[in-house]
């Protein structure tokens, strides 16, 4: 069916509306006529417009309703079924569209597992790495170099070559 609405024409806009609200069934152009209000049938008797869409509304009316002459009828539990089949699939999508941390849920026994290897693998490096260190004799005290230092930085190889350098001056 063609829509045959217009800006600025509401006289076909009530038409259409009215035709919207006709019952289903088989409905031939005399009959929509007829269902219409009395300003509806006026303007649709005088709009080109509007006659058109009361012809292809009632050729469309009667398609549907052979159609659904030769549909089967459907069983006595077909509502209950459709309606628990549409209740399953709205679950499932708020499940989840709400639910986003179920995929979190889901890879948060692997990250945990990921951080554990990490962690042995990590402190077993750092320990061979001390263990060489103290084989090979290198190990030493070193100051700590942390942001709260109480005791005095040892004086730079700086302040010894210009010392050095000061007595060669003419």
């Amino acid at each position: 069916m063609k829509d045959t609405r217009r800006v600025g024409r509401p006289e076909c806009d009530e038409v259409l509306n009215e035709l919207e609200e006709l019952k289903s069934g088989g409905v031939t152009e005399a009959e929509a006529f007829d269902a219409l209000t009395v300003d509806g049938s006026r303007h649709a008797a005088g709009c080109a417009d509007c006659r058109a869409a009361i012809e292809d509304f009632a050729t469309a009316r009667s398609a549907l309703a052979s159609i659904k002459a030769s549909l089967p009828t459907p069983g006595p539990w077909f509502a209950a079924r459709v309606m628990a089949a549409v209740r399953a699939a709205e679950s499932e999508i708020e499940e989840r569209t709400e639910s986003v941390w179920a995929s979190v849920r889901g890879l948060a026994p692997r990250l945990a597992a990921f951080a554990a290897l990490l962690l042995v693998l990590g402190g077993t490096w750092a320990m061979e790495l001390r263990r060489r260190e103290v084989a090979s004799g290198q190990a030493q005290l070193r100051p700590a170099e942390g942001l709260f230092e109480s005791a005095p930085n040892a004086p730079l190889n700086d302040e010894i070559v210009a010392t050095a350098s000061e007595g060669t001056r003419p």
